[in-house]
């Protein structure tokens, strides 16, 4: 991803934590409440986050066409806005079974994805013993769990979430 790619969706990640922020009876007063993370230097590795649980048995399937959706499972949720599909798409989101804290959404069975414009994906983390302080999200490899790119998003450390944006589906995990 290039510089310019990198910024906008910081930027596109920021003014959607503001409005958010905003929505909210109990949201923070200030923008110094929302809590932002820039991506960490190019190649730099983080451990991904141990936090045993999930269940492969347990699954959320929902169908979403070109007014957008919604696809949720526990606290993870990913939300599909208005002409990100084209056509009517069959969604399967599972949280494995996994020495990491992981989610893994499907399209129409396919291991990868590709949206006409970014979803939304919320990773819940309140499972974890050991919380991290400044959580960062990852584009995995599911085979390997190999850090593939760093995904710029937001923390929201009340609700032990982490929210970020992409235009593709494939393994997300988080790290420390």
């Amino acid at each position: 991803m290039n510089f310019l790619n990198r910024t906008a969706t910081t930027i596109v990640c920021v003014t959607l934590a503001i409005s958010l922020a905003n929505c909210s009876a109990d949201a923070p007063t200030s923008v110094a409440a929302v809590r932002t993370f820039s991506l960490s230097r190019q190649g730099a590795r983080h451990d991904l986050l141990t936090c045993p649980g999930g269940d492969d048995n347990v699954s959320s399937k929902t169908t979403i066409g070109p007014r957008g959706g919604t696809l949720s499972l526990g606290g993870f949720v990913m939300v599909v806005p208005r002409g990100a599909v084209l056509d009517t798409t069959t969604f399967v989101m599972r949280v494995p079974e996994s020495k990491v804290l992981e989610v893994k959404i499907r399209a129409r069975g396919e291991q990868h994805f590709t949206f006409e414009k970014p979803v939304t994906i919320t990773l819940d983390y309140s499972r974890c013993k050991s919380l991290p302080a400044d959580p960062t999200a990852w584009y995995v490899d599911e085979s390997t769990n190999a850090q593939l790119e760093q995904m710029p998003g937001l923390n929201e450390a009340a609700s032990q979430t982490f929210t970020l944006q992409t235009g593709h589906l494939s393994g997300y995990a988080l790290a420390n």
